[in-house]
């Protein structure tokens, strides 16, 4: 996975249509697919039709598909999401394209922790990503996060009060 999507596709870096990927990944898919029915190269084109893959549904998906595999080093996190949602399958993700993913986790140099964590925000569809090491973030998320425990904590002490009233009174 750690190779450009526009050189997956055989094409130059910058922006095109829809329709011109899409032709793209249709040449792509068909050389490959005979490659994999003749099985002469079996693995290694159901390697390259996976990366295929990626590579369509990242390009595709991206507002901008010239920015998408070009990103600045601020917009690594925004990258590597955009890199998990197209390796997703209906939420799902594959062990071998995880191995690609926590490898290029690394090169751009995410802790594997980090680039699990990833993973799990983006397969959960969480919108926000709390960047780490940013304190207003954290404690304003601490806070949020008590709030939300006193009042689930609140609900459970009035149920209880509620409940025990209900079995005392034999209602």
């Amino acid at each position: 996975m750690s190779t450009d999507p526009f050189v997956v596709l055989g094409l130059t870096p910058g922006r095109y249509e829809p329709a011109e990927i899409t032709r793209r990944f249709a040449e792509c898919r068909q050389r490959l697919l005979r490659d994999l029915h003749a099985g002469w190269r079996y693995d290694d084109a159901r390697r390259e039709l996976d990366e295929l893959y990626v590579a369509f549904r990242t390009l595709l998906n991206a507002p901008a598909n010239g920015q998408a595999a070009r990103p600045d080093e601020a917009d690594r996190y925004t990258c590597m999401r955009r890199l998990i949602a197209a390796s997703l399958e209906g939420g799902l993700l594959r062990a071998s394209r995880r191995e690609r993913l926590l490898e290029e986790g690394r090169r751009r140099g995410f802790a594997d922790f980090h680039t699990h964590l990833l993973i799990a925000q983006v397969q959960a569809g969480e919108g926000e990503l709390l960047r780490a090491g940013s304190p207003e973030e954290a404690r304003s998320a601490s806070q949020t996060s008590r709030v939300g425990a006193r009042v689930a904590a609140a609900g459970l002490l009035g149920l209880a009060i509620f409940l025990t009233a209900v079995r005392w009174l034999n209602l």
